[in-house]
């Protein structure tokens, strides 16, 4: 569970930028793709995993 902790971190890095403000916004949004906000699923393991694999797919190239 650690490590896909990292793997959030380093995805929204990616996404956002070093800003921290623009992640805590992110983290704290309710995101639709999600049916949620991330810091409430990040909660349970079965959120971290949808997190992460939606995370995953933005960074993804088109």
């Amino acid at each position: 569970l650690a490590l896909l902790l990292v793997r959030v971190y380093r995805s929204l890095d990616a996404l956002v930028g070093t800003d921290a403000a623009q992640r805590k916004a992110w983290l704290h949004g309710h995101n639709r793709a999600l049916n949620g906000r991330p810091v409430e699923l990040l909660q349970r393991a079965d959120g971290l995993v949808g997190v992460v694999a939606y995370l995953d797919a933005m960074r993804a190239p088109a």
